[in-house]
């Protein structure tokens, strides 16, 4: 039996490289937004949850973590479905404690059954609000507006028509929501807006 002894320093020069990485996931974040300041996390606010960039994208704030469920992509999608925007318009940043409420970690089967309560009531009234915004902007009632791909225009007149990026993107709501208090799995955030009906996925 041979035996053989072989300290770190060789064992480096013989693979050739050392490779060291890092992240930040702030950076990351702030850089999806563009140059305003998101306020204080908050699990009572709006933008403690979603963000609507410039170019009308969406970056949808989730407080667990994905450990190979797909979990971030069914959010993604709950978000884009209820702003009614295309799903490749999602971005999610997770488990981040700089930008994302404790929800609970990554909580297997129910991550998306309990995780996704505040990101759907969130993003519904995300859209509620925009709605609104085109609706004073373009001078008529929000029951003659309609949403498709993140753009809100006028029933019958779809030449009049404003983008989420143009009505908000780069800012942020700065709108409450209601919190029930709890942290973790429990926590439910809900706007005044209600989620849409399976019916109208």
């Amino acid at each position: 039996m041979t035996e053989f002894a072989i300290d770190r320093r060789s064992l480096f020069k013989g693979t050739g490289a050392l490779v060291i990485s890092f992240g930040l996931p702030g950076g990351f974040a702030e850089a999806e937004i563009g140059s305003a300041v998101k306020p204080p996390l908050a699990p009572d606010q709006l933008d403690g949850w979603l963000a609507i960039k410039a170019d009308g994208g969406v970056v949808a704030y989730f407080g667990k973590m994905d450990m190979g469920q797909g979990v971030d992509v069914a959010i993604a999608q709950i978000v884009a479905e209820e702003l009614d925007v295309p799903l490749k318009r999602v971005s999610v940043v997770m488990g981040d404690t700089q930008w994302t409420v404790n929800q609970g970690g990554a909580s297997g089967s129910t991550g998306v059954q309990k995780g996704g309560i505040a990101l759907r009531n969130a993003a519904a009234e995300a859209r509620r609000v925009l709605v609104e915004m085109a609706s004073a902007r373009l001078g008529v009632p929000a029951d003659r507006l309609e949403v498709s791909d993140g753009v809100v225009a006028v029933s019958g007149d779809p030449a009049r028509k404003l983008g989420y990026g143009e009505l908000i993107g780069g800012r942020y709501f700065d709108l409450p929501m209601n919190w029930n208090g709890k942290l973790g799995n429990d926590l439910v955030a809900e706007g005044q807006a209600k989620p849409k009906p399976p019916a109208a996925y």
